[in-house]
């Protein structure tokens, strides 16, 4: 299986070739939270995420919301 190299929330990580930011979201554990990710500075929205393909040294940004006071 071939990879490319991002860089997600700062650091480099290979993820196969291939795969889409709804893929991203399940290799990195947060699938199931409510996030928001921004890939080279553009907002991907949640309707986006399964037709978003990644490429090589794209910059994402995975944002989990919290909630507090």
């Amino acid at each position: 299986m071939s990879t490319i190299g991002i860089i997600l929330n700062g650091e480099r990580r290979e993820v196969p070739a291939g795969a889409t930011v709804a893929d991203l979201l399940v290799i990195a554990d947060a699938g199931s939270q409510p996030v928001a990710v921004v890939v080279n500075e553009n907002i991907v929205r949640p309707d986006q995420r399964d037709s978003c393909v990644l490429q090589d040294e794209d910059q994402v940004e995975i944002l989990v919301f919290a909630g507090g006071g």
